[in-house]
Order: structure tokens, then sequence, then C-alpha cells
């Protein structure tokens, strides 16, 4: 009986190798307007930019272009420039965003209008920066960090040129797809490499669209995938993407011997 059981294994793991398949792709032409943007309380001009989805694989958004963008919160009202003319990159007058506050995108387009909320949270301390040796070079540590959600970039300089960006998310959540996602391939530097970490609050209504991201992207093809759904979003009908606002936090260290 053991052997059968360890015979039936085994053809059903070669039956279950998977095939290259040429399935041509289908595409929707969609109106959707996809928004990427986020408010941090760092005094700078805060960038918005608009697009039109995707309709084939690795390629350039095509910009939208000539939209009217505001943002309001309890107190201003700010008209966002795009910067260069037709990128579709809209940016704030120089502000920062305060926690607690509530904000408020709109966006006039085609004779229609999308709008967004979100409010900043606080942001924990970075804890000590961790990493290991690795041959004659290191890698980074990632661990889970404080007790809210939140995520990390680290972005790696080398010879004073960024050589790498990597993101670190820490949501809070039991996920079994997170548990079990495919590994990733390390990032190694020597010493003497410069790494910047910046660690982002994360409210309620953005932990929710990045757990949805993150399982249609970096947690897909483990184990344990979940079924395909669309991503949140906190805009209204007719886009997709998040406005976010964050407290972020910074530091800069020097990895030595």
């Amino acid at each position: 009986m053991r052997y059968t059981i360890l015979y039936f294994l085994l053809c059903t793991s070669l039956i279950a190798c998977e095939e290259a398949t040429n399935f041509p792709l289908t595409t929707d032409n969609s109106n959707l307007v996809v928004v990427e943007g986020i408010l941090t309380n760092e005094n700078i001009n805060h960038r918005i930019k608009l697009t039109r989805p995707y309709k084939t694989q690795n390629e350039i958004p095509e910009a939208i272009t000539g939209a009217v963008v505001t943002l309001n919160d309890e107190s201003a009202s700010y008209i966002l420039t795009e910067l260069p003319a037709g990128s579709g990159e809209y940016y704030t007058p120089q502000m920062r965003a305060v926690t607690g506050r509530v904000y408020t995108l709109t966006i006039a387009y085609n004779k229609k209008e999308y709008t967004a909320q979100d409010s900043a949270v606080p942001v924990e301390v970075l804890d000590a920066i961790q990493y290991k040796k690795a041959g004659d070079q290191y890698e980074l540590v990632f661990a889970p960090s404080g007790q809210d959600p939140n995520f990390i970039e680290y972005t790696i300089v080398e010879n004073n040129t960024a050589a790498g960006r990597l993101v670190y998310y820490d949501l809070k959540t039991l996920d079994v797809n997170e548990i079990y996602k495919p590994d990733k391939e390390d990032f190694a530097f020597a010493a003497g490499t410069i790494v910047i970490r910046r660690k982002y609050s994360v409210s309620e209504a953005y932990r929710a669209f990045l757990r949805s991201m993150l399982s249609e992207t970096e947690w897909r093809g483990g184990v344990f995938d979940v079924q395909r759904d669309n991503v949140s979003t906190n805009l209204s009908d007719g886009a997709v993407g998040f406005f976010a606002v964050s407290t972020v936090v910074a530091d800069t260290t020097v990895i030595t011997e």
C-alpha cells in the first residue's frame, strides 16, 4: 500500500509539470483613469500620476494630460500643475501633509470627475538596520518593524549612483500566500555602499489596497495562490489605483565591515 501511494504521488507530480503556452491575450479598450500618488509629511512638491491601463505586457502606459487636478484639506485648497506638459504627472505646490487631516483629491477630465480621500496615521521609529555577510559582499536582512502596518523602501547607492531599490511590506496580516510567496533574488552590495531607508505609515484603506495588490503580484505564483480579483481602490467609479497619505521617517547608513 505504501509503495502504491508513493507511485501515485510520483505520477501526479510528473503530470502536474507546467508547459509553456501561446494563448493570445485579450484586452478591453477601457476609459479607466489610473491614479498613482502619495502625499507625505515632507515639505516638497508631491506628485500625482495619471495614465490609462496597460493593454499589452511591458507597455509604456498612455499619459492622461490636460486634466484639472485639485487637492483639498480641512483648511486649504491646492491646484496641481502638470510638469512637463503632456507627461500626465501633476505636482502640488510645496506643502506638508499633516497626520489626522483628511485630504480629498479631485480629478476633472473629459467632462467626468473622480475623487478619492485618505488620511495619514503616525509612523513608528525605524529599528536598527540589519545586514549580513554574503561571500565578499553584504545582503539586507528584512524583519517586521513595530506594531503598526508599514512598508520600508530601501535605496542602494553605490559610487553616488542609485544601484537598486527594494521594498519590504509589513502589513501585519496573516496571509498564507504571503508566507509561501515565491523567493526573490538576493541583492548583494559591497562595503562602503550607502543604504537610504524610508518607512511609510499605512492607513487602513491603504493597507487593504497594498494587500490586494501584492496578492496579484509579488505573492502570486507560490503554493497557495488566491482567486484573481480586481485590486481595491479608494477612487470613485471610473478610476483605479490609489491616492494615499502617509507619514514618513528616514535614515541613511554606510555599510561597514
